[in-house]
Order: structure tokens, then C-alpha cells, then sequence
């Protein structure tokens, strides 16, 4: 006889039927096994209960488009800060204190007390799609169903306070950073704004913006400074005639021809000089068309004319004589005025030259400077333009805080009044009515995977190795012989009894498998304190 693995025909219906006849023992008692551990687990383990809050993350109330909020990290972070703050030492000793925990327990170690309780607290996220509203849930496990449900409720409540002083906390020290970092680039600011003050006013008049000015105040100055020395010029040449005429003045009135006053060709010729240089000393005063001028030009042209002839004064008449005389003594008298006021002249003359010279050494002073700072102009334009550079960088920069700081202003003051995110209880935790612990239907599940796993995989491993020859088939197959017949085996004294009383165990067996299997069932329906309740009232009935 061949083992399953020898076999080419395919495995038939009622040859599984025959083995499991043959190992139905090897079956029903792991089976049974099995399901008395699992429904004896399932009725005297600790039941453990799990109570769950519900929190609705609430949007804040304030549109973003007015008021940003300045709590820029995400839900998960946040849940993650915020557990780790309430599932800390301090708090959890509350808790243990406030709801009497771990009394049963009291040489159990604080850090294990602490360890199992955050071990059977549970911060779970659904976070819903197409929502922009997110829904987080608070758990906590425990043996007792009331204490369960008020420790769930009393950690919603902490997370609830620590989200606000997260965020407020948050908040307000953004601010704070924002206001030391602000009275910082201030400062700069300010010092900067010194600095470019004080440049501005050292370099007053030569910066780039007066360029123009500077270039139409030194046209200007050229102007003047051309003005003033043709004035000069001018004054200069008035002087050298006035000194001209005063040094032929002189030379006339005491030189020689005043020796030879007494001849009438010596009159006559002294009277043409002096008439002469009162009539040049008119026309450097007066236009042509002046009396005095006129007279005076047509003397000098009579005298002019008798010089010429060579007439001689004494020729006219006593009268004409004394009248020349009167004239001589009048020019002699004009002379000394012409030279006295010649002299004034020259005196004030040489004040205006002075001045003017004094004017011209102020007027290329000044043309200097301008000069210079128009030189300079591309130097200071250069060291005020890194100078404004660096002043716009931190202006924009403190403007930039500045907005922010206003903003985060504004989000503290959100915060405070709670327009803010917030964090919302959908449902409070109630008292749980099924444990979670132990799960009936895993429970049952295992216990039928194991029974039956364990009586199959013998049995597989029996026939597998079982090379005995049970069925007329096998023969054909493993000798190639064919079967004229065959001899029913014997039955034996008693065998009938003892099968009639193996059939009645096995199916004893099998009813406690399916007493069981169905007591499994009705755990799992109505729950273990149910059931059990259950089976009290009916065997009291």
C-alpha cells in the first residue's frame, strides 16, 4: 500500500469520510480540549474595560483670511506634545492618587504603576477625508467599568486645558520672540539712522541729490568771478588814467611852462594844456553832448588854432587881458580841484580794487569748494548708497518683524478669547458594558483553529506515514493484480457492544463540543457578565 504521496489518483469524498471516521477520536478530543481551555479563559480571566472620548478639533472661528494663526504645527505633532506632557510623571501620580489606583497592589514600584497606566491609555486620530475638521479618541483600559469611564473623561478634560495652554503658550511666546527680536533690529535701526544722519550733515552740500545745484551755483560763481575781473580790469585802467592825468596835471603846474608864463605864446600854449585835461577829465564823466564839454571843445579847438598860427596872447585888448588873466587864475584854481579830486578818486578807485580783489579771492575759494564736492560727488554716492543699503536691508527687516509682531498680536489676543482652534467633546465616555479583554470571538476563533489544527495535522501525519493496505483499490494499484474476491473480516465476540458504546462517547463528546461551541457563541453574543448572569437565573429558576 502506497501513502498519499504515491497515490496518482485523486483523493475521493468518502475516502476523507474514512479518515475521518478512523481518527475521529484524534479529531473530537483536541477539539473539545481546545474549547474547554478557551471557554474556561474566557469565563475566569480578568475582563478588562475600554472607555473612549470622542474630541472634535473645532476649526477657529476667526476666517484666515483676516487673522492668521501663528500655531503652525500640525495636529499629530501637537496630540504628540500634548500626551507626552499629560502622561508625565506628575500627572499620572494624580490620577493614581485621585482614583485610587494599584491599592490591591502596594509593593508594586511606582515606575511600574506609571509605566502600565500609560501602557492602557490610547490617543487614536481619524482623521476623515474630504473634512477639514479632523476627530481624535482618548482611551483608557481598566478592570473596573465606572473608574474606566471617569478616568477616559478626566484625560479628555486634561488634553482639553493642555491644548489651550499649548497654544496660548505658543502664542504668546512667538510674540515675546518676535518683541525681543524687534527691540533688537531697533536699536540697529537706530544707530544705523545715526550714522546716516551724521554723514548727511558732515558731507552737507556735496551729496550725490545736490549734484545739480552744486553745478548751477559754481556757473554761477564763474559768472561773478568773470563780472569782478572785468570790473577790476576796469577799475585798474580808470586808475591808470586818473594817475595819467594827474602826473600831466602836475607837469604842466610845475614843470617848465611855468616859467615861461610870461610870454604870450607860453599863455597860450599852458592855457591849450590845462583846457585840455579838464576837458579829457569832463569826458571820462559826461557823454559829448554835455555844455561844459562842449564849450570846453571848442576853447581847446580856438587855442588849438592860435597855437598854430602862432598868435600870441598879448595881442588883444587890456580888457581881453585882464579877462585871461581872471580865466588864467580860474584854471589855476580848477587845476589844484581837479588834482585834489583826482586824488579822491585814486583813494576810492583803489578801495573798490581792493574789495574787488578781496571778492575774486572769495569767489575761487568758494569755487573751490564746489569744485571739490563736485569732485567727490561719485565717492559720496558710493558710501551713500552702502550706507542706504544696509539702512533699507534692517528697515525692511524691522518692518517685516513689525507686521509679524502686530499679527501675532492679534493671534494671542484670538487665543485668550478662545476664537482659536479648539478642541471640542463630541461624546463624553461611558461606562462600558462589553470588555474588550478577553475577546470572545478571537477567543473562539483560536480555540477552533488550534482543536481542529491540532487533531488534523496528526491525523495527516498518521495517514501519511500509514502504509497499510485498507481498501480492495490499493491492492489493484500497488501489486497490478486483479482481485477475484475478497473475504469479509471476521466480527468478533463483543465487538458490537463496545462500538454501540464508543459511538454513544463520541457523540457525548461531540454534544460537549457543540454545548461548548454554542456556550462560545452566546459569550460572544451577549458578553461574559450577560451570559453568566444568564445561566444563574435559569438554574435558580
Amino acid at each position: 500500500m502506497t501513502n498519499l504521496e504515491q497515490q496518482d489518483t485523486a483523493i475521493k469524498p468518502e475516502q476523507i469520510v474514512d479518515i475521518i471516521i478512523r481518527y475521529k477520536w484524534l479529531i473530537i478530543l483536541p477539539l473539545c480540549i481546545s474549547l474547554s481551555v478557551g471557554i474556561l479563559y474566557t469565563v475566569f480571566a480578568k475582563r478588562i474595560y475600554e472607555a473612549s472620548t470622542s474630541i472634535l478639533v473645532q476649526p477657529q472661528k476667526v476666517p484666515l483670511e483676516y487673522v492668521q494663526s501663528i500655531v503652525s504645527t500640525d495636529l499629530d505633532r501637537r496630540l504628540n506634545t500634548i500626551s507626552q506632557q499629560i502622561l508625565s510623571r506628575s500627572n499620572l501620580e494624580k490620577i493614581i492618587d485621585q482614583f485610587g489606583l494599584f491599592e490591591d497592589n502596594t509593593d508594586m514600584y511606582l515606575e511600574d504603576k506609571i509605566q502600565n497606566i500609560r501602557e492602557r491609555v490610547n490617543v487614536k486620530i481619524d482623521q476623515r477625508r474630504n473634512s477639514d475638521t479632523d476627530v481624535f479618541y482618548v482611551s483608557f483600559r481598566g478592570e473596573h467599568p465606572e473608574r474606566v469611564q471617569r478616568i477616559a473623561n478626566t484625560l479628555a478634560s486634561y488634553f482639553m486645558d493642555e491644548n489651550l495652554k499649548v497654544r496660548e503658550a505658543q502664542v504668546v511666546g512667538t510674540s515675546e520672540f518676535l518683541d525681543s527680536e524687534l527691540q533688537k533690529i531697533k536699536k540697529v535701526l537706530e544707530e544705523k539712522e545715526r550714522i546716516l544722519s551724521e554723514y548727511r550733515s558732515k558731507n552737507f552740500g556735496g551729496l550725490p541729490d545736490e549734484l545739480d545745484s552744486n553745478l548751477r551755483t559754481l556757473d554761477r560763481l564763474q559768472l561773478q568771478l568773470s563780472d569782478k575781473l572785468n570790473s577790476l580790469m576796469q577799475l585798474e585802467s580808470s586808475l591808470s588814467i586818473i594817475n595819467s592825468q594827474v602826473l600831466r596835471t602836475k607837469q604842466v603846474q610845475e614843470g617848465s611852462v611855468i616859467e615861461e608864463i610870461k610870454t604870450a605864446r607860453s599863455e597860450t600854449e599852458q592855457l591849450y594844456e590845462l583846457e585840455k585835461i579838464k576837458l579829457e577829465d569832463l569826458q571820462s564823466k559826461y557823454t559829448k553832448n554835455h555844455p561844459d564839454i562842449v564849450r570846453l571843445t571848442k576853447s581847446v579847438e580856438n587855442l588849438k588854432e592860435k597855437i598854430e598860427k602862432n598868435e600870441p596872447l598879448d595881442q588883444v585888448n587890456n580888457e581881453q587881458a585882464h579877462s585871461n588873466q581872471v580865466q588864467k587864475n580860474k584854471i589855476v584854481t580848477d587845476v589844484d580841484n581837479f588834482l585834489f579830486e583826482q586824488k579822491l578818486r585814486s583813494k576810492k578807485i583803489i578801495s573798490d580794487i581792493k574789495k574787488h580783489e578781496a571778492d575774486v579771492i572769495q569767489i575761487q575759494k568758494s569755487m573751490a569748494l564746489y569744485q571739490k564736492r563736485v569732485g567727490d560727488t561719485p565717492k559720496r554716492e558710493q558710501e551713500l548708497q552702502s550706507l542706504n543699503r544696509d539702512y533699507n536691508n534692517i528697515r525692511d527687516s524691522y518692518n517685516s518683524l513689525l507686521s509679524r509682531k502686530l499679527e501675532s498680536d492679534i493671534a494671542v489676543n484670538m487665543e485668550k478669547k478662545q476664537k482659536g482652534e479648539q478642541f471640542r467633546i463630541l461624546d463624553h465616555a461611558r461606562i462600558p458594558q462589553r470588555p474588550v479583554s478577553p475577546d470572545v470571538q478571537k477567543l473562539l476563533l483560536l480555540s477552533l483553529a488550534i482543536g481542529l489544527g491540532l487533531g488534523g495535522g496528526v491525523t495527516f501525519l498518521l495517514e501519511f506515514f500509514d502504509n497499510s493496505i485498507k481498501s480492495a483499490e490499493q491492492v489493484e494499484l500497488e501489486f497490478e493484480l486483479p482481485i477475484l474476491a475478497s473475504i469479509a473480516s471476521l466480527k468478533r465476540p463483543g465487538k458490537n457492544y463496545k462500538k454501540t458504546i464508543e459511538m454513544v462517547v463520541f457523540s457525548l463528546f461531540s454534544l460537549y463540543a457543540m454545548a461548548v461551541l454554542s456556550l462560545f457563541i452566546l459569550l460572544n453574543y451577549k458578553g461574559v457578565e450577560e451570559t453568566i448572569r444568564f445561566i444563574k437565573v435559569q438554574l435558580t429558576a
